[in-house]
Order: structure tokens, then C-alpha cells, then sequence
């Protein structure tokens, strides 16, 4: 599902399933901790697009008390390519998806919610401190599952971001 001609062979190894997949564990893992009934299964294709960006995710707020449209106001440069960066990112989403689901790692409810089945992985690998920009995209991804728990609807995170689903 990777074979995507807009990526590089390095940029394919670092963006594999387990990699992205661990990621929107995390993202997935603070966004239950507010909301229980799990995060709407189109926003981990703005999110994982925002954690990985380093243009982004290093301007991210530093509490959800921010909220999206006054963040976007004050960051519109870093958000101009977002659109197209979601769209790129698609293939790769729905990989670390299939890889967490295979795994049983997450679900999707009937609601079409995804959902943690195993909170058991490990917090922070030890992987993902040997590299800076690992671990800035998991810092983002934590970020941004808790700041869209708080955010009032999915609709409102894509019209606020520029993005449609």
C-alpha cells in the first residue's frame, strides 16, 4: 500500500506502519484519556500529517486551552501546505491503521470511533529517543490527541484547519 511514487525509498522506511501506527497510538492514548468513546476515524489523517511536520508540530501549542482557530491565526504559514500534506500522507495513515488493527492495538466501533483495545505498549521507547525528530513527532502527536479531545466537534477541527475530510 506504500508503493507511493511521491515518496522517496528513505522517506518510505521512516514512514512505515509500525512507525506512524505508534504514533497514533499515542495520539489515540491522551485523546481517550478526555473522551472515552474514542477519536472520530478521520482525524488521524490531519494528525499524524501535523505530529510528523516538523514545521508544525514544533509551533503546536503547549495547552489545549489554545484553541484551534486562535492557533491557526497566529500560525497560517506553517498550515499553508496542510491540505495537500494530508492527501499525501493517505496511504500512509491507512497502513499504521491496518497495522494497529491487525495488531489489535485498536478498533473501530460502530460509530466509525477508533477505539484502544491494548493500552499496554510501552510510553516511551527507547527508540524514539535517539532520534530529535522522533521524538518532537511523538511529543505532537500526544499533543495534538489531547488538544482535539477538547476541541467542540471533528467539523470543527477540519473548517478551522482548512482541511476537508
Amino acid at each position: 500500500m506504500l508503493n507511493d511514487s511521491s515518496f522517496s525509498d528513505e522517506e518510505l522506511g521512516l514512514l512505515n506502519p509500525a512507525y506512524i501506527g505508534f504514533l497514533l497510538y499515542s495520539s489515540l492514548l491522551e485523546f481517550e484519556a478526555f473522551k472515552k468513546e474514542g477519536m472520530n476515524c478521520a482525524l488521524p489523517f490531519i494528525a499524524m500529517p501535523m505530529a510528523i511536520n516538523k514545521q508544525i508540530s514544533t509551533c503546536l501549542p503547549t495547552t489545549v486551552k489554545t484553541t484551534i482557530g486562535s492557533w491557526v491565526a497566529s500560525n497560517e504559514g506553517a498550515l499553508a501546505s496542510l491540505h495537500s500534506q494530508a492527501e499525501s500522507y493517505n496511504n500512509v495513515v491507512k497502513s499504521s491503521i491496518s497495522f494497529l488493527l491487525d495488531r489489535n492495538v485498536i478498533s473501530i466501533c460502530e460509530n466509525g470511533n477508533l477505539r484502544l483495545e491494548n493500552k499496554s505498549l510501552v510510553k516511551n521507547p527507547v527508540l524514539f529517543t535517539k532520534s530529535a525528530d522522533m521524538k518532537e513527532a511523538l511529543k505532537a502527536s500526544r499533543m495534538i490527541g489531547r488538544w482535539f479531545s477538547h476541541a467542540p466537534s471533528v467539523e470543527t477541527i477540519f473548517a478551522q484547519l482548512g482541511v476537508r475530510p
